[in-house]
């Protein structure tokens, strides 16, 4: 019986973050058609330009990316992460979530990995001082080290307990000190964070 309320809690989870989306989608920004990028191969990344801080955006091939995708319209991106080197390799920091269950958090994945689930991707350079950019990925680092659980709520009002993909990036900067990093927008009469508030960034190059 405690199986049965517990899927039926998350069930409800699901369904209620799924109307969210649909509503802010055509009461927020109005009717409008959902961006579907073609699935052409990406361009191949150059590991050599790459640096620790740089911000990947992604299209992805989940559930969920076509209606993200949709909500940041001025992209037409669905998530997005940090890029770090971790000795020979390149790891995405982000915070990610299983498209039904919508369990996960903030973690580390290899770049290849993150690329596989990409219909296309962007990368930007990070412009902020070293100093910064330092302590914003430690700040990144932390929460995968603490394994902070995704935020399906899409709450910016509980401190960091939970984060979703764009808060987690936009946490770590503001804890760095960097406080214009990824625009603050209004959704369906909620405070949140889009991909589109990082996209065209004085702090990421273009």
């Amino acid at each position: 019986m405690a199986n049965g309320k517990l899927l039926s809690t998350k069930n409800r989870h699901v369904i209620g973050v799924f109307l969210f989306i649909i509503f802010s989608i055509f009461l927020s920004i109005g009717v409008h058609r959902v961006i579907y990028l073609n699935s052409s191969p990406t361009k191949a990344l150059s590991l050599s330009q790459i640096k620790s801080g740089d911000l990947i955006f992604r299209r992805g091939k989940g559930v969920w990316s076509p209606y993200f995708a949709g909500l940041n319209s001025k992209s037409g991106y669905s998530h997005l992460g940090v890029l770090v080197w971790d000795g020979q390799d390149v790891l995405v920091l982000h915070a990610d979530a299983d498209d039904l269950t919508v369990e996960g958090g903030a973690q580390s994945t290899a770049l290849s990995r993150f690329m596989e689930d990409a219909l296309r991707v962007e990368i930007r350079s990070n412009l902020m001082p070293e100093e910064a950019k330092s302590k914003f990925i430690d700040h990144l680092e932390n929460m995968v080290r603490d394994r902070i659980p995704f935020d399906g709520n899409f709450d910016l009002e509980d401190q960091g307990t939970r984060v979703y993909c764009t808060e987690f990036i936009w946490l770590a900067a503001q804890r760095a000190g960097i406080f214009d990093f990824g625009e603050i927008v209004i959704l369906a009469g909620r405070e949140v964070i889009l991909v589109d508030s990082f996209f065209h960034s004085g702090w990421l190059s273009h």
